[in-house]
């Protein structure tokens, strides 16, 4: 049998350790989920959604909003 009198805190250490190993592995599974990378990964806009913000966002006008959105029908 082992004497663990050389090893006093060995049992804490390792837990210590495997509780760091865990916390690591979750901080990067949650940094994959919030980037989307995981949940989503095929996440596409469309032309027509990226047209439509822009417009909300007010970077076009009505005219270049209607205009743009006829050329993306037509090709």
């Amino acid at each position: 049998m082992m004497d663990w009198g050389y090893y006093p805190f060995m049992g804490f250490w390792m837990n210590l350790i495997w509780l760091i190993v865990i916390l690591v592995i979750a901080y990067y599974v949650y940094k994959l989920i919030k980037q989307e990378k995981i949940l989503a990964p095929n996440k596409l806009e469309s032309a027509e959604d990226i047209l439509a913000k822009r417009y909300a966002k007010g970077e076009l006008t009505k005219e270049q909003y209607t205009q743009m959105k006829e050329d993306l029908k037509n090709v």
